[in-house]
């Protein structure tokens, strides 16, 4: 498999933008917006780009999903960015679930963010638990998964409405 990887790549025939998956876990409250993952480009000088464009493959079954166009803070970063703009603000866009009014439990999506050199598609498990005003939240956990092989078809993520419940 690594080999035919490989032998794509210096033959020319790979695309340009590689597809990385990934699983993650986000817990929040009901009747809360519950952030998956922010998303945003920035260059050398830490000045936003464009962000990535999302798209919903799986949408969930128990809520909704939009995107927001907010300011970012950098907190990690991937193979290809500039390391010196963590910590800094840069405009970006949340990826956000709205559980259905009063619904708890688990529930789940999928959804692609194209960067100009990566397609990151992420496999979301939300894990929606009764609203209590002490609770903190999980904070969330990363797990690289490995690469699909293809993809359903997309649509664009919707931008977000009020929040309002």
């Amino acid at each position: 498999m690594i080999a035919a990887v490989i032998a794509a790549l210096i033959s020319g025939l790979a695309p340009a933008a590689r597809a990385q998956d990934e699983q993650l876990l986000r817990t929040g409250q009901a009747d809360h917006p519950i952030v998956i993952r922010e998303h945003a480009g920035w260059n050398r000088d830490c000045d936003a780009v464009a962000p990535p464009t999302l798209y919903l493959y799986e949408p969930p079954r128990h809520g909704s999903v939009c995107a927001r166009v907010e300011n970012i803070r950098i907190h990690d970063m991937y193979v290809g960015t500039e390391s010196q703009c963590i910590g800094r603000l840069v405009r970006g866009v949340a990826f956000i679930y709205r559980p259905d009014q009063g619904y708890t439990g688990s529930d789940g999506l999928r959804y692609a963010a194209r960067y100009p050199s990566v397609l990151r598609v992420v496999s979301v498990t939300v894990k929606v638990t009764a609203h209590s005003p002490s609770a903190p939240s999980t904070p969330p956990s990363d797990i690289v998964a490995p690469i699909p092989q293809s993809l359903p078809s997309s649509t664009p993520v919707p931008v977000c409405d009020e929040l309002v419940f």
